[in-house]
């Protein structure tokens, strides 16, 4: 079972599209986002009403559902954003697009905090219609000072480097340089393969973002 988070605006073309791309079966559940206050309340309900008819057509069973969220309280609609999240039920796919911004903004911070807790996040692209899955960054990882350590020394290689040369890089044990690439890889701070029995490790997306973000004085 898959619950599915969207905003939605007074055009559907980013939800449906979005959905239909992405797949969806009858035990599954939308929720939709909208402000709690509306600029007009019948182009609303027209919009969700359509969701709700198309997806009936494909499988009557999909449940649909709208959730409001504040548009003049920014931490409240986050926590709100964030309590649909940890409360919905089995795979969490969350669409970032369409709708207010009053309420894609406080979604897209909750989606990024509660980021080991969401299956897939997607977006609709206004220039191509294309839905394409987006890698969001995992934020609130933690490295300790050694292993942050060694991210810094994989993040100065071009590209992917192997452990025993990491080692020699950061003039550490292997041991400890091992420990250090296993944790950051739970933290998706860097992806590894192995060849020939030598690990490899290369910096991901959020390993490059913590860097620049966390820049330690020389």
């Amino acid at each position: 079972m898959t619950t599915y988070v969207s905003p939605i605006g007074f055009n559907t073309t980013s939800v449906t599209r979005t959905l239909l791309d992405y797949g969806i079966d009858g035990e599954d559940t939308v929720i939709l986002v909208r402000p709690a206050t509306e600029t007009d309340d019948n182009r609303a309900a027209e919009a969700v009403s359509d969701v709700e008819r198309l997806l009936q057509e494909i499988e009557p069973q999909i449940s649909v559902t709208v959730r409001r969220i504040p548009h003049d309280d920014f931490e409240t609609a986050v926590m709100n954003c964030s309590e649909l999240i940890r409360t919905a039920t089995g795979r969490v796919v969350v669409s970032l697009s369409g709708g207010a911004r009053d309420v894609l903004l406080p979604l897209t911070v909750a989606t990024m905090a509660h980021h080991g807790e969401i299956e897939s996040t997607l977006g609709y692209s206004d220039i191509d219609g294309q839905v394409r899955e987006w890698m969001l960054p995992n934020i609130t990882v933690t490295p300790s000072d050694g292993a942050h350590q060694t991210l810094a020394v994989i993040g100065n290689h071009d590209s992917e480097i192997s452990i025993p040369n990491l080692t020699k890089r950061s003039g550490s044990a292997k041991s400890t340089i091992t420990r250090h690439v296993n944790v950051l890889e739970e933290d998706r701070l860097v992806t590894a393969r192995i060849k020939d029995r030598v690990k490899y490790v290369s910096i991901t997306f959020t390993g490059q973002l913590f860097l620049v973000t966390n820049e330690k004085p020389d």
